[in-house]
């Protein structure tokens, strides 16, 4: 494919050029990080990620660092949430109903905690992933020079440490090492970028007493430098291309309340400020592309329960409201974002050091009506219209006990 520099385009096709990268970039098409990844373990999960204030396996890596305090020798964790997720879109004014490809998707994480014995420190090492969306409407679909195949990849490393303070209050911070990568495309339009960017994670877990236990994470935002190249397939033109976007920070509260050793309750709210996300530049080599988006801030509210049976058995229970962050004057089909109700449930055992946990979740059918979202300069194609979706994943862990 040629470059601009061995290939001049004409003047029709530097415009065209233009307003393809115009309508391509209309809030929000290519980079499908509107979507959280906050099921990052299997019990967690299970309880509807309502977990801040429990954290009490290697995953507290990610949930709440202090809680790896509660855990004692080395402990090697691996877990794979599998995903399945559906959309259908049907046009304003009616026609036929599309669907986007449905494909399953693996999220692996693997974490590390140690702390070593007499000791009031805890040291620990993950690899999850807190965001990332893949989409893929087809040809047919009624909006292909807005969106056709997205897909963004994010990988943490968080090396993290955590204090005991004492026997009621411990704290713990960890460092976020993200490697970004996207590969977004429509009829038009693709780029390929990736990045190396950096954040933080802290935890707090009180213990008031037995019974009542609070616990608040703050997960720092970061901001993605995607450097790549973008093409104008129609034309046989590329120009390298980079494009800044900020991803939110996170804030966790829940509190847990444990009546008897058996039982484990706990609410949590948690906060995604995606309202950082306002207007991006992308830089090319025919000039800047401003890029709208105006998210909003939106918030899980989270219940989860587990009751710890004989033979080293539990059960876990759990929902969760999830509020939709993109409003219709920057919606996109490239990230279908709905309110959504999420249930789950899950089991596991303990057998000497090894443990295990098995857990199925699923998103009820939401939906959502589209009106007055960005058309296409290029095509005038449109967006609008109604969205269904369901969801339906497994999660699995397995720890052993060194």
């Amino acid at each position: 494919m040629a470059t601009p520099g061995n290939h001049t385009p004409s003047h029709v096709s530097r415009a065209l050029f233009l307003a393809a990268f115009a309508a391509a970039f209309t809030p929000m098409t290519s980079f499908a990080n509107g979507t959280r990844l906050p099921n990052q373990d299997a019990e967690a999960t299970a309880r509807g990620n309502a977990f801040v204030a429990t954290a009490d396996n290697p995953s507290a890596i990610y949930y709440n660092p202090a809680g790896l305090t509660q855990l004692s020798g080395l402990q090697v964790q691996s877990n794979a949430y599998v995903i399945s997720a559906r959309y259908d879109y049907t046009p304003s004014g009616g026609g036929n109903t599309v669907k986007a490809e449905r494909d399953i998707a693996v999220i692996p994480q693997l974490y590390v905690s140690f702390t070593p014995e007499h000791s009031e420190l805890s040291y620990g090492l993950g690899v999850y992933s807190p965001f990332g969306q893949a989409s893929e409407w087809p040809a047919n679909s009624g909006f292909q020079s807005i969106a056709t195949r997205n897909e963004i990849t994010f990988i943490t490393i968080a090396p993290t440490i955590a204090w005991k303070v004492s026997e009621h209050l411990s704290v713990g911070a960890g460092l976020q090492i993200n490697r970004v990568d996207a590969d977004l495309n429509n009829t038009f339009l693709a780029f390929d970028g990736d990045d190396t960017s950096f954040g933080y994670n802290l935890g707090i877990l009180w213990h008031l007493n037995e019974r009542h236990v609070f616990g608040l994470n703050y997960q720092s935002r970061s901001t993605s430098k995607f450097e790549g190249t973008a093409k104008l397939p129609l034309f046989g033109v590329s120009s390298p291309g980079n494009l800044d976007l900020p991803f939110p920070d996170v804030i966790t509260l829940g509190y847990s309340w444990r009546p008897t050793p058996d039982w484990n309750l706990e609410l949590a709210i948690d906060r995604t400020n995606w309202d950082l996300l306002n207007t991006a530049t992308l830089e090319h080599a025919f000039g800047p592309t401003s890029i709208p988006f105006n998210w909003e801030a939106s918030y899980y509210y989270l219940f989860g329960v587990t009751r710890y049976l004989p033979d080293g058995w539990r059960l876990s229970a759990g929902y969760c409201y999830s509020e939709n962050s993109v409003p219709d004057a920057t919606f996109n089909p490239a990230v279908p974002d709905m309110d959504r109700h999420i249930a789950s449930i899950g089991i596991g055992r303990k057998v000497g050091a090894v443990s295990g946990y098995f857990t199925y979740q699923h998103t009820f059918k939401s939906s959502r009506t589209v009106q007055g979202a960005p058309t296409s300069i290029f095509s005038a194609q449109s967006p609008d219209g109604h969205y269904d979706s369901t969801l339906d994943a497994i999660s699995l862990s397995f720890r052993y006990d060194f």
